[in-house]
């Protein structure tokens, strides 16, 4: 995530991080049998790593299906999570906050679904699913109908309005946010870094929007009302954090890259030729991160997907895939950017594609390496901005934002930059210059 208006300080020490690694695992349908491979362990997870749940499961699969309502900011959702139980219990708890829930049950691996009673806990930001009986270990799948609300802010699904380019009439976009932990309000999961798994992503949207996530489309199908159902394809294994959905009056300026990846600027429709600059940079940064890294992009796309509007919190945001960027920062118009913002676009660009390897692929266990994450993203975006444009002297632009750090670190309120972070609240704080 690249945070505004301030740059994260350089840090060095890159190899102490403990990094939850990532690997690709078959997507699982709504539809289908509990998958039988791999093979239950019975392994337990690791206990050092923080947690707000209890440590006795873990998910592999998520299929979600989400029908939003723009106009009345609200959305219908379900959800099929293949979990593992690693000790015998009558019940489960994932995050979920501004849910709420019409049923669930619980299928083992001899196809008996046994029904679910929920109880969810706003402070605790989590539904818990109980069964009448408790359940051995082994693998289930824990099958949800709920319903959520579409955010003004940008926290889980949330509403852009904006006014159309051609026409001026006022349009609606909407778009996810789940850094830090809301995933947790677009679909009932184990929402922290460490619980990795694979997303299969199925929404129901205005047969004219432009519907856009992690993954390449799968399918498209007319659905009633006008509308169209749009399937992506699975999603490698990765953290709730990064899953990403937008849908909205979009258009999109796409090319291939070296890699074979296709790059695309995912814009407000009338953007044209604005988002020339910053699809022109991206298929360099992948080629130069692949053999920085060693690794080539392990996905068949990456697009940026430009927001309208600015949010005080953030600028962009590394969603595996597909970056979300607000277009003050993305779009490149010649009759207002001046040479600053076209600067910036590329920086923060740079920064989120390094992320696409070292936050995605790799991705931090816990909230505490927030500082090594962003640290390190911001150190890869002046290195990969010194070797494409040295003639903008990004090192000398690096002094200021270590100035600004130290100023902050000079009063008397400063903190480590290695935080203890044990709450949802502790997390949304320690982003900061330090």
């Amino acid at each position: 995530m690249k945070k505004y208006p301030t740059r994260h300080l350089l840090v060095a020490a890159v190899s102490s991080l403990g990094l939850a690694a990532c690997a690709a695992q078959p997507g699982i349908a709504p539809s289908a049998p509990v998958a039988a491979a791999p093979a239950f362990t019975g392994a337990p997870l690791d206990a050092s790593v923080p947690s707000q749940l209890p440590r006795i499961a873990r998910p592999l699969h998520y299929a979600i299906s989400v029908t939003p309502d723009a106009q009345a900011l609200t959305f219908a959702g379900e959800a099929a999570i293949d979990i593992e139980l690693y000790e015998a219990s009558a019940t489960l708890t994932l995050n979920a906050l501004d849910l709420k829930f019409a049923g669930a049950t619980l299928t083992g691996a001899d196809g008996k679904a046994v029904p679910l009673t929920v109880a969810t806990d706003a402070a605790a930001q989590t539904a818990t699913f109980t069964a009448p009986a408790p359940l051995a270990p082994g693998r289930y799948r824990l099958t949800t109908a709920y319903t959520g609300v579409i955010n003004t802010q940008a926290n889980g699904l949330f509403a852009l309005d904006y006014p159309d380019k051609a026409t001026g009439r006022e349009v609606r976009g909407l778009f996810t946010q789940f850094e830090a932990p809301d995933a947790r309000r677009f679909v009932p999961s184990f929402d922290e870094p460490s619980y990795k798994a694979t997303f299969d992503l199925a929404v129901t949207v205005p047969e004219g929007d432009l519907a856009v996530s992690n993954m390449p489309v799968a399918s498209e199908t007319p659905a009633q009302g006008g509308r169209k159902k749009v399937v992506f394809q699975t999603s490698p294994k990765m953290s709730s954090y990064l899953l990403f959905f937008a849908t909205g009056q979009f258009e999109r300026l796409a090319a291939k890259s070296e890699s074979g990846a296709e790059v695309g600027i995912v814009s407000p429709k009338g953007s044209g030729e604005q988002a020339r600059f910053a699809l022109d940079s991206l298929s360099p940064l992948l080629t130069y991160y692949s053999d920085y890294f060693a690794q080539p992009y392990p996905l068949p796309k990456l697009d940026n997907v430009a927001g309208p509007g600015q949010s005080q919190f953030f600028g962009a945001m590394e969603n595996w895939g597909a970056i979300f960027t607000f277009e003050r920062i993305l779009l490149d118009d010649p009759k207002i950017t001046s040479d600053a913002t076209r600067q910036e676009i590329y920086t923060t660009q740079s920064h989120e594609v390094a992320h696409q390897w070292f936050g995605d692929l790799v991705t931090m266990a816990w909230w505490d390496d927030l500082w090594l994450n962003e640290g390190f993203a911001s150190w890869m975006e002046t290195k990969s901005t010194d070797h494409f444009h040295p003639d903008w002297q990004p090192l000398l632009d690096r002094v200021g934002g270590r100035e600004r750090a130290m100023g902050l670190d000079a009063f008397a309120t400063t903190h480590p930059i290695v935080q203890t972070i044990r709450t949802v609240e502790d997390t949304n704080q320690a982003f900061d210059a330090i």
